[in-house]
C-alpha cells in the first residue's frame, strides 16, 4: 500500500475552496408550470346558488410537483378589491358576488422560498337579470421584430358580443398615453428602443359604455 502524503499548505487551500463554494450554492427553482383548470377563462361560471345571496365556485389546478403551498389571488376586476385565499392541495371551493367579473391566478411556492405564478384567467359569476356584462379584458400580443418596430395586436371577449371599439395606449411612461381613439382595429405597429421599458393598456369598451382595461409592459 502507497501512503500519499498531502502538504499541510494545501489542505488549507482546499478548505478554503471548499468554504467559497458554499457561500455561493443557491438553490434551483425546478417548480413546475402553474396550469389553470376553472373557472374556465373568459366564460361565465354557474356555480351553486346559496341562501346568503353569493355564488359558491369551485376553483381548479393542476398539481405541481415539489410545491409546498398554493396562494389563490382573486380580484373584482370593477371594485379592484383583491382577495386571497391558501391551499395544500389543487383546488378551493369559494363564495362570490353574483354578477361579477372576476380575474385570478395561482402562485405556488417550495420550502426553499422559490415561487411560479401562472397566466390570469377571467370569468363571469352569474346573476345579471339582463345581458350587460363588462367586457372581458383584452388578451394583448407584442411581437417585437428586432428593427425598432413591433406589432401590438389585441382580442377582445364580451359575452353580450356587443363590443364597440378599443382606446390604445402606449408609451415608455406609466401611466401610458393615447395611440389609438375609438378604433375598431385589432393591430397596429408600434416604434420601440432597446433596453426602454414600455407601458400598454388596451381598454375594451361596449355598447352600454361598459368598460375593461388590459395592462402589461414589455422591455425589448
Amino acid at each position: 500500500m502507497k501512503i500519499i502524503k498531502i502538504p499541510f499548505g494545501c489542505i488549507v487551500v482546499l478548505v478554503f475552496a471548499l468554504l467559497s463554494c458554499e457561500g455561493k450554492f443557491e438553490p434551483v427553482n425546478s417548480l413546475g408550470e402553474v396550469q389553470l383548470l376553472l373557472p374556465i377563462n373568459n366564460q361565465e361560471c354557474l356555480g351553486v346558488d346559496l341562501p346568503n345571496g353569493k355564488i359558491r365556485v369551485s376553483f381548479d389546478w393542476e398539481d405541481v410537483d415539489g410545491v409546498a403551498t398554493y396562494e389563490l389571488e382573486y380580484e373584482d376586476t370593477v371594485s379592484q378589491e383583491t382577495f386571497a385565499a391558501s391551499s395544500p392541495t389543487s383546488g378551493l371551493e369559494l363564495e362570490l358576488e353574483p354578477g361579477t367579473l372576476y380575474a385570478w391566478k395561482v402562485t405556488v411556492s417550495d420550502d426553499f422560498g422559490n415561487s411560479k405564478t401562472s397566466e390570469t384567467f377571467n370569468f363571469y359569476t352569474e346573476g345579471l337579470a339582463e345581458e350587460n356584462h363588462v367586457p372581458f379584458p383584452a388578451e394583448i400580443d407584442l411581437i417585437d421584430h428586432g428593427d425598432g418596430t413591433a406589432t401590438l395586436s389585441w382580442t377582445g371577449t364580451d359575452l353580450d358580443d356587443d363590443i364597440a371599439y378599443y382606446d390604445v395606449y402606449f408609451s415608455n411612461q406609466d401611466p401610458p398615453s393615447q395611440l389609438l381613439s375609438n378604433t375598431t382595429e385589432q393591430s397596429t405597429t408600434v416604434s420601440m428602443q432597446d433596453g426602454i421599458t414600455y407601458f400598454i393598456n388596451i381598454r375594451t369598451v361596449d355598447e352600454n359604455g361598459n368598460y375593461s382595461d388590459s395592462k402589461q409592459s414589455m422591455t425589448p
